[in-house]
C-alpha cells in the first residue's frame, strides 16, 4: 500500500526548492507589483509545472533523461541565460498597469509567461541535480519503493502542488501591498528587476562559455 506521507512530504519540497531567490521569484514578485495577483501566479504555474517535470524525472529515476541534461547542460544554459536577457530587457522596459488593465491582458499574459517560467525553470541542470539529490538522499527507499508508481505520480503531483503554493502564497502578499508602492518606486523596481534578471541570464552564459572553452571556475 502506498503510504500517504508522500504527500506532505512532496508539498514540503515544492515549496523548499521554490523558496530560494532566484529568476522566477524575482519574476513573480515583479508582475505581483506591476499586474496584481492572478498574472503573478500565472508565473508561478509554469515554474510549478517545471518542478514537476523535474520531480518526474528524479521519481521514475529516468536515467537517460538524467544524462542527456548533464551531457547538454551548457547548451542548456545557454538557452535559458538567452530566455533571463530577453525577460529582463522586457521587465525593464515595461511600465505599472492598472487592476483593470492587467486584467484584460491575462489571458495574453498566459500564452506568454506560462510558458517562458516553465522553460526557466527547467533549464537550469542544477535543479535535476537538486531534485535527484533530494530524492535519492532524503526521500529513500521508505517513501519511494522501486516500482511503486502510484507513489512515486503523488509525489511528483504534491511536488508541483506545494510549488504553487508557495507562488499563490508570495503573489497574495506582494499584490496585497501593492497598493501601497507608488508608480515611481515601481517603475524602479522594474528597472532593477530586470537588470537582475538580465545578469542572472549572462551569467549563465559565461559560465557556459567558460566550461566550453575549458576554464575552470567556481
Amino acid at each position: 500500500m502506498t503510504n500517504l506521507l508522500v504527500i506532505p512530504v512532496g508539498i514540503l519540497i515544492g515549496i523548499v526548492v521554490s523558496a530560494p531567490v532566484g529568476p522566477v521569484n524575482i519574476i513573480c514578485i515583479g508582475r505581483a507589483l506591476r499586474l496584481g495577483f492572478v498574472p503573478a501566479v500565472l508565473a508561478g504555474v509554469g515554474a510549478a509545472v517545471g518542478d514537476g517535470v523535474l520531480a518526474l524525472i528524479a521519481a521514475f529515476g529516468i536515467n537517460a533523461v538524467a544524462e542527456a541534461v548533464s551531457d547538454h547542460s551548457r547548451l542548456i544554459q545557454l538557452v535559458g541565460g538567452l530566455i533571463l536577457i530577453g525577460f529582463g530587457i522586457r521587465v525593464t522596459m515595461s511600465t505599472p498597469q492598472s487592476s483593470a488593465r492587467a486584467d484584460a491582458h491575462i489571458s495574453d499574459s498566459a500564452i506568454r509567461i506560462i510558458p517562458a517560467t516553465f522553460l526557466i525553470t527547467i533549464t537550469n541542470p542544477g535543479a535535476l541535480l537538486g531534485f535527484l539529490a533530494i530524492f535519492g538522499g532524503i526521500v529513500g527507499e521508505e517513501l519511494l519503493p522501486e516500482g511503486d508508481y502510484a507513489a512515486a505520480v503523488l509525489m511528483v503531483l504534491a511536488v508541483s502542488g506545494g510549488a504553487l503554493l508557495w507562488w499563490a502564497g508570495i503573489s497574495a502578499f506582494v499584490a496585497r501591498i501593492r497598493h501601497l508602492i507608488s508608480d515611481a518606486t515601481l517603475r524602479r523596481i522594474n528597472i532593477v528587476s530586470g537588470v537582475l534578471l538580465a545578469g542572472l541570464g549572462i551569467l549563465l552564459i559565461v559560465r557556459a562559455t567558460l566550461h566550453h572553452l575549458g576554464v575552470s571556475i567556481l
